[in-house]
């Protein structure tokens, strides 16, 4: 079971953005709303949740991840050739609509530290004035490295969607995580299908969003709000249930 102070608490309307299966994410209608600026960590060839959330919000989006470069796109348009959907190869043209520079932007950097190829979210921050930022991190293992950097910045932020992984070698880690997040909740959270289970059947790899408690119309009971809006991130494979440790929630801390 996943401890009782991960289970979600009252967020009002839930919405569901992004891809019906892998990719999509159950947020804080309001959370979206109020954000005036979404940075997106993780991108791959799928930024449908970025254009369900600036359609939403009519946000800016920025979006970091430097995997996605024209060597991606070459290879992406050779095995739609290869596997005979060369359809697909308009994909390219789309990413290029989209991420045009002007209210979406992409930088071809990876999410942790400052470096040559990548940069620390702290420093992305500082370079922002908007005080309205909702963050979705989808860092395959990486989000670890700036957990306290988002905690720090807790309170330019609107809402978090972040998929963590290898949750059996982590508790400790989301679970002070969630702590320092003073003034948010947990409003939602799924478990990857891909990820597998543990011993125990818990979720190796789960989706948690947090929003602004503030923002957040009902009161901080536990019942799981967004249930319907669930689905397999592996479609050909049934979800895995999440449990929840019984005992009280604790008690909420709003700044």
């Amino acid at each position: 079971m996943l401890p009782s102070n991960w289970e979600p608490r009252g967020a009002g309307i839930m919405v569901r953005l992004g891809s019906r299966h892998d990719g999509g994410y159950v947020v804080s209608r309001a959370a979206v709303d109020a954000s005036r600026l979404l940075i997106s960590m993780g991108l791959n060839a799928d930024w449908n949740f970025e254009a369900d959330f600036a359609r939403l919000s009519g946000a800016r989006v920025l979006c970091f991840d430097g995997t996605v470069t024209s060597r991606f796109w070459a290879r992406y348009a050779y095995d739609s050739v290869t596997r005979l959907r060369p359809w697909r190869g308009l994909r390219y043209l789309a990413y290029r609509r989209f991420f045009n520079g002007r209210r979406a932007e992409h930088r071809q950097l990876m999410i942790g530290h400052d470096g040559p190829g990548s940069v620390s979210l702290a420093s992305v921050l500082r370079g922002e004035s908007e005080r309205a930022i909702f963050l979705k991190i989808d860092i395959e293992g990486s989000e670890y490295r700036i957990l306290d950097q988002i905690a720090a910045a807790a309170d330019q932020l609107t809402g978090v969607a972040i998929e963590f992984h290898d949750v059996d070698l982590h508790r400790e880690r989301i679970d002070s995580f969630i702590a320092s997040m003073t003034g948010f909740r947990v409003v939602h959270v799924h478990a990857n299908n891909f990820g597998g289970v543990d011993g125990s059947g818990d979720p190796l790899v789960i989706e948690l969003s947090m929003a602004r408690a503030d923002l957040c119309a009902e009161p901080a009971t536990a019942a799981a709000r967004g249930l319907a809006l669930d689905a397999p991130n592996n479609p050909y494979a049934p979800d895995i249930p999440v449990r929840f440790a019984p005992g009280a929630l604790a008690p909420e801390v709003v700044a």
